[in-house]
């Protein structure tokens, strides 16, 4: 008897461990009411952008009603934007404490901040003095591979650290951006020197990355009255040992990244990083999301002293470093009258000697979708470039803020590569061809060509002449009901209105509970009637959300370089 009864407590201790393991405790859920601004987060190396919810006070916490699609097809039609969008939070959402999560029935509203400025405040980020702290944590039972003066040496440079963050990036975009130390700071019972600063929590790293993110914010708040969004332009949080999987990740168009120990010294993941604080989306070719290693925005690298590379021409047109030394040309319009351009080519790193262009942008109106060249000379502080050296590259992305670039040629001397059906015209082609190349000056000339088919002349129409009617024809009245939509897209008087994702100019042409909005989709820009309020039949086609993986994806016209002597950071 006495046996079996210590066999039934023992099952019941189990039972109760693996229910409080499956469900969180009381304690651990709360109600939330906070504002809340949406960040999308971007980890290297783990493909899909997760939605954050930040608060005033810099907390960050994951929104668990949307996967990776529903952030897709937000951020694709405009909606969605990092750092410029206002969550509207159902008013049942529940806080888990524990994975640092929001738990709501049904996704939250989206509201854009002020458009019109975007532009400037982008630039704004991409240009001048900023300020940079890193955030060195140190958790109950774990510490960092490197200390403060370490991680500070490769950040800003020390006496055995030439290649940084700081150095690259002032090289790069030939001093049009420079990250300064954050200035000194004494805080409660810790102190900024150097641009560096050691955060203690009371946690084990085995609560996990985002409840560790979240104490270092709010510690960083008790020490210095600053939320990491005000201490510094860029906060990096150098993680301690087992803290988190993976390399890094960002905010996108925000301040903060966060790296797994040792990465946090690492240059090329600290440009990768902050390039997305910068609202640089990857850089990729063929089916790799991080395969173009022609630029930082691909693969990251263990060493802290090398790749000395750049972004890419995609990336540094976002960034808008060589305005002045980028020409932009739109073959088939009236100005293209020969179809054919010759022009000269340097490269960034002659930027301040050269009187050519370091970047050609080719402009496909009709899709919303351009083309970038330039003359990719391994020298200098591009010297470490570990694809498409010495080249000419052709990348093509999308005109939407934090979008993918692709690599989709490399081209050498008497090398051509062809766009088909260009700018969404069947049986056009627009060929790009290098005649020739000088490494000694690192230019190159190349010629574009564009190819129109021949398309007939479609016959004039004749307009039917209407018979005439013996009396006037009554005017429709319209009944109390009004605009009322059926289920076939029409309102119950019989009156046509445009329904779920037809065109319009303007909210009147659509029936009621719905009003007209800018979208983009395989066909471009363009103006759609979508639902005011949720409505399961005002839903984006699956096609449509997968159509810029499909229309970016290319293969190169030249061998691809592989360079195998780094170890790639996966």
């Amino acid at each position: 008897m006495k046996s079996k009864t210590f066999m039934l407590s023992t099952w019941l201790q189990i039972l109760l461990t693996l229910a409080t393991l499956s469900h969180p405790s009381i304690a651990d859920l709360t109600t939330f009411n906070e504002p809340c601004l949406g960040v999308v987060s971007d980890q290297l190396s783990i493909d899909g952008d997760d939605l954050l919810c930040q608060t005033p006070t810099g907390m960050l916490y994951n929104v668990s009603s949307v996967g990776d699609t529903w952030v897709e097809k937000h951020m694709l039609t405009g909606e969605l934007f990092s750092g410029e969008t206002i969550l509207e939070i159902p008013a049942n959402t529940i806080l888990n404490t524990d994975t640092q999560t929001l738990e709501m029935d049904e996704p939250p509203s989206l509201h854009l901040q002020d458009q019109g400025r975007r532009r400037l405040r982008q630039l704004a980020k991409t240009q001048g003095d900023k300020t940079v702290l890193a955030v060195r944590v140190v958790a109950s039972n774990s510490d960092t591979t490197h200390n403060a003066e370490e991680i500070s040496h490769a950040i800003f440079g020390g006496p055995n650290d030439h290649v940084n963050l700081k150095s690259q990036v002032h090289a790069c975009s030939h001093g049009k951006l420079n990250f300064e130390r954050r200035p000194d700071l004494d805080g409660v019972d810790t102190n900024i020197r150097n641009g560096v600063v050691t955060i203690k929590v009371i946690m084990t790293v085995e609560v996990g990355h985002s409840k560790i993110v979240n104490a270092v914010s709010q510690e960083i708040l008790r020490q210095f009255d600053k939320t990491h969004m005000d201490i510094a332009d860029h906060v990096m949080y150098c993680l301690p040992i087992g803290a988190m999987d993976g390399v890094a990740y960002a905010i996108m168009n925000r301040g903060l990244s966060v790296y797994n120990d040792k990465f946090c010294t690492s240059v090329s993941a600290q440009m990768h990083e902050i390039g997305h604080n910068l609202n640089l989306g990857h850089s990729s070719e063929r089916t790799e999301k991080y395969g173009d290693q022609s630029g930082m925005m691909g693969y990251s690298y263990r060493s802290s002293e090398a790749p000395k590379m750049c972004y890419n021409a995609a990336k540094s047109f976002q960034l808008g470093w060589f305005r002045d030394k980028t020409s932009s040309y739109t073959p088939g319009e009236p100005s293209w009258a020969d179809h054919d351009r010759t022009f000269n080519l340097a490269s960034i790193v002659d930027y301040d000697t050269t009187n050519y262009d370091v970047t050609v942008e080719i402009l496909q109106p009709q899709l919303q979708l351009n083309y970038y060249i330039s003359f990719n000379a391994g020298k200098e502080f591009n010297s470490g470039v570990r694809e498409g050296k010495n080249q000419v590259l052709i990348f093509k992305q999308a005109l939407i803020d934090g979008n993918d670039s692709w690599r989709v040629a490399d081209l050498a001397p008497g090398q051509s590569f062809t766009v088909s059906d260009f700018n969404g015209k069947t049986g056009d082609k627009l060929t790009i061809t290098v005649n020739s190349m000088n490494l000694g000056t690192s230019e190159a000339v190349v010629r574009l060509q564009l190819q129109q088919a021949r398309r007939p002349t479609p016959s004039p129409t004749q307009f039917p002449t209407k018979a005439p009617t013996s009396a006037p024809t009554p005017r429709p009245t319209r009944d109390a009901v009004g605009r009322n939509p059926t289920p076939d897209g029409s309102n119950v008087t019989g009156q046509s209105c445009q329904g779920s994702f037809q065109t319009c100019s303007g909210t009147p042409e659509c029936c009621a509970g719905y009003s007209c909005r800018r979208i983009l989709d395989p066909s471009g820009f363009h103006n759609v009637c979508r639902a005011v309020t949720k409505n399961s039949k005002d839903k984006l086609p699956r096609t449509t959300l997968k159509w810029w993986d499909r229309r970016l994806r290319g293969d190169s016209t030249a061998n691809r370089l592989k360079d195998s002597e780094d170890e790639l950071a996966e």
